[in-house]
């Protein structure tokens, strides 16, 4: 996977951080650098496993796992927080 490749998933991920803090209701207890590095670490994470299993050449389809996998973390991780902290 090339450096450019890296740094469009990191840059995805931000995004999708950013947007998953803005859609997130009632505010996310989750601290503003902590999505970011979800999101990134999603992003690159899921791009990676694609380039690992399909090999070069399947650049959106890592692109599209990767955003799929940092929306998810950003949502598991808030919403195991959620509930930590309403038990407590």
């Amino acid at each position: 996977m090339s450096f450019f490749a890296l740094l469009w998933l990191a840059a995805l991920g931000l995004g999708i951080g950013a947007l998953g803090r803005a859609v997130v209701k009632h505010g996310t207890p989750m601290a503003t650098w902590m999505t970011a590095v979800v999101g990134v670490v999603g992003a690159v994470g899921g791009g990676s496993i694609i380039h690992a299993i399909l090999g070069d050449g399947h650049t959106f389809v890592a692109t599209m796992l990767g955003a799929a996998l940092a929306a998810l973390l950003v949502m598991a991780i808030t919403s195991w927080q959620r509930t930590r902290g309403e038990g407590s």
